[in-house]
């Protein structure tokens, strides 16, 4: 009994992981970050225009094939509550009793497609990566005379901050877990437990933020703009074969679904 209660709770408590890569050496993960974002991008803007059933046919199975070349593991998926297949339950049967079944299940699918790409992003591609090639991804911005230099900046600290973030928050939900649950069953009280929870995460950012502060203003106030985003413009951009045939699939897949959508 002991064993069938732990392994149910293992499967309950797996967390969402956001811009976490999963560790593999394979072809997807060794792409270039700029053109998996790119990809993504493409992929979903055609695939919201055109949101047929083909469409979503065609999307599932480039997903399907990224899945399977980056050997993304089962246990990445996190656990979904069941309030969640509730209210799509509830949503199914309002449609289906209004006649709108088949653009509803369209719905669900694209949006479920659409996280499903942009999670294959964030498991194949390192926050390292992801900074890098914000400047080049931004660069033709350039051409527009717009602050590119201090939005790379910031995007760049912001991404570097995830992972700290991140950390102080799972000490901060272990530490309440420890504490225990008042058991509260009136909505105002879930909704005070909800206001001190988010509280307790604001307050963990803002003092990373003055940490984050603090620390460049020791180094200097243009130390982070010369050091960081643009030290990777300085790096040799190479393309490899992985790169190219990236592009002529999803090249391939937005021309079909344009095409036959």
């Amino acid at each position: 009994m002991s064993r069938t209660r732990t392994r149910t709770r293992t499967r309950q408590r797996r967390p969402i992981i956001l811009l976490r890569p999963v560790p593999r050496e394979t072809p997807l993960h060794r792409v270039w970050a700029g053109t998996k974002v790119l990809s993504a991008a493409a992929l979903s803007v055609a695939a919201s225009f055109a949101p047929s059933w083909t469409g979503l046919g065609i999307l599932l199975s480039v997903l399907v094939v990224g899945v399977l070349v980056a050997r993304i593991p089962r246990g990445v998926v996190p656990t979904i509550p069941w309030w969640v297949f509730a209210v799509l339950a509830v949503g199914l049967v309002l449609n289906a009793a209004g006649g709108g079944l088949a653009a509803y299940v369209r719905t669900i699918l694209l949006g479920v497609g659409l996280l499903v790409l942009a999670s294959l992003v964030g498991w194949t591609t390192r926050l390292s990566d992801l900074v890098d090639a914000l400047p080049v991804l931004f660069a033709p911005l350039r051409l527009l005379r717009l602050p590119v230099d201090e939005w790379v900046t910031v995007c760049a600290l912001a991404l570097r901050m995830l992972p700290t973030v991140r950390a102080e928050m799972r000490v901060l939900f272990a530490a309440r877990k420890v504490r225990g649950r008042p058991g509260i069953r009136t909505p105002a009280g879930w909704w005070q437990e909800v206001i001190d929870a988010v509280g307790a995460v604001v307050s963990v950012s803002m003092r990373q933020i003055r940490d984050l502060g603090d620390a460049l203003a020791v180094r200097g106030p243009r130390s982070a703009t010369r050091r960081g985003p643009r030290s990777a413009t300085r790096r040799p951009l190479r393309l490899r074969l992985g790169d190219v045939l990236t592009v002529l699939v999803v090249a391939g897949a937005c021309t079909a679904i344009t095409v036959w959508g």
